[in-house]
């Protein structure tokens, strides 16, 4: 099954095999998981909301439409029910001031992205939160700018221009800090 495309996976999952579910959830649990991550901050919560994702797409599946590609349609899960969470009552009930204990390590790394190594979440801190999103979907789960707007609910030409305005405060801040000599040689 593992030669299968997402459509052709996903087909076999509307038809009932759980076997095709079991690897579409291999297939995307992490890049979810991060992505979930990325947006609320807090591991125990994102492993909830990631599983309850591919609940959501398991029991959307007969909604499912072949000609919409599968890896948007459940990123845009992924994003409504973040939305949905932000909306509950255990969000707004939620104690804003949360106890860190700084002998916890996560046992694997939950943002294995390139694009965030050095600090570059540092350059991402002036972005607004639609520029910070298109950013991470972009780059980290290399989304098309299509799909982008789908999950994100915005035009095409939106989706555009809110990642070409975030790739250029990210490079203005790093030509900031690092100076121009570095900053040509570096980024172009």
């Amino acid at each position: 099954m593992n030669d299968l495309s997402d459509e052709e996976l996903f087909n076999e999952v509307i038809k009932g095999n759980k076997a095709a579910m079991k690897f579409i959830v291999q297939r995307y649990y992490k890049n979810i998981f991060r992505y979930i991550y990325l947006k609320m901050n807090d591991y125990h919560l994102s492993e909830d909301l990631c599983q309850e994702v591919f609940c959501k797409i398991y029991q959307k599946r007969n909604t499912y439409s072949i000609e919409y590609p599968l890896k948007p349609w459940i990123y845009k899960i992924a994003h409504n029910s973040i939305i949905d969470y932000m909306r509950s009552s255990s969000f707004k009930n939620k104690n804003n001031v949360q106890v860190l204990d700084e002998n916890i390590k996560e046992t694997e790394n939950v943002i294995e992205c390139n694009f965030f190594d050095n600090n570059i979440d540092e350059y991402m801190e002036n972005l607004n939160e639609h520029q910070k999103e298109v950013v991470k979907l972009r780059f980290c789960h290399q989304l098309s700018i299509e799909e982008i707007a789908k999950v994100t609910d915005s035009s095409v030409n939106t989706t555009k221009s809110r990642l070409y305005q975030g790739i250029k405060n990210i490079k203005n801040k790093i030509k900031n800090s690092v100076g121009g000599g570095f900053y040509e040689s570096k980024v172009k």
